[in-house]
């Protein structure tokens, strides 16, 4: 291979597997990439796919170092991270909306928060000050 200077070749594997200053990039913007990957499912899972999803976001940012551009694993790494993100929070504020909305669920809500805390959800919520449904 021939030396071309600074330039750097993104998309040649054996380029990126036998120089070191580029293989740490490479290893952050990898696991950039499949941490964006694991968040989409997770993202069903309480926070856990916001979580991991801005962890990937910040991990493909952090594997651009000096180079001029990111590589091809940290830009999925990034669209991935950002729908654990978008996903995770749409999941959160649809359970919010249902909770409040929906009988059958605030009921059962209710009935776990008895079962695990000894009160009703909304007998917490009156505690602190909280009234739903006008009351």
């Amino acid at each position: 291979m021939e030396d071309n200077g600074d330039k750097y070749y993104y998309n040649n594997y054996n380029y990126n597997m036998t120089h070191n200053d580029l293989d740490n990039h490479v290893r952050m913007a990898s696991t950039a990439l499949i941490m964006g990957l694991i968040s989409v499912p997770l993202c069903f899972f309480m926070y856990t796919g916001i979580i991991v999803g801005g962890i990937a976001v910040v991990f493909a940012l952090l594997s651009k170092g000096t180079a001029a551009k990111l590589l091809p694993q940290a830009k999925k790494g990034i669209i991935y991270g950002t729908i654990g993100i978008v996903l995770g929070y749409a999941i959160l504020v649809t359970s919010v909306h249902t909770m409040f909305t929906d009988p059958v669920a605030h009921e059962q809500l209710n009935k776990t928060s008895v079962q695990l805390y000894g009160e009703s959800f909304d007998d917490m919520l009156k505690e602190i000050g909280v009234s739903i449904d006008g009351e």
